[in-house]
């Protein structure tokens, strides 16, 4: 199907509820060119596929997900997928508020250089109940160090403090 010239092809443009279907369950491809595409719902829209869905764009033009200025929920990945992998040069997480990790079993945040943790406010770090709480405790030759020059206090208390040195 086709016309002379620009004129428009249209498919199912009548106001009305309708079900349009291109290809079937066992065509081999469904192949669409053209210089934009646009698809467009009033409800939801399900991309799916028994096989890999791969979304990527040619050279380095963005991938952009759910940057509409509207309050929404964007989700990637379920409590039942195996893993959620996100590699790239920069990982950035920005929030206006809070940002939260849950793990219900080991959470391990590993630099091959410096590792920096730093709070505009109160830095807390603790644990839920009488579990230990361990700095610098691998078997390895360092230096620990606690407050600088300028500190004004450090403040230790405990029922006990022990103090070893080889």
């Amino acid at each position: 199907i086709d016309t002379v010239g620009t004129d428009a092809i249209n498919f199912g443009t009548e106001a009305a509820a309708k079900t349009i279907t291109i290809g079937n369950d066992a065509s081999t491809k469904v192949d669409i060119n053209a210089l934009a595409i646009e698809l467009d719902s009033a409800a939801a829209m399900t991309l799916s596929s028994v096989g890999a869905l791969d979304i990527d764009t040619v050279g380095t033009a963005a991938i952009d997900i759910g940057t509409q200025a509207a309050a929404k929920t964007i989700t990637i990945g379920n409590d039942a997928s195996t893993k959620v992998d996100v590699n790239a040069l920069i990982v950035e997480l920005d929030s206006a508020g809070t940002i939260i990790t849950n793990s219900t079993t080991t959470t391990a945040l590993t630099s091959g250089t410096t590792f920096d943790i730093s709070s505009g406010g109160i830095l807390s770090i603790d644990t839920v109940g009488t579990d230990a709480i361990n700095f610098g405790t691998e078997a390895a030759a360092k230096t620990i160090t606690i407050g600088n020059d300028a500190s004004t206090k450090v403040d230790i208390n405990a029922l006990a403090i022990e103090l070893d040195s080889a």
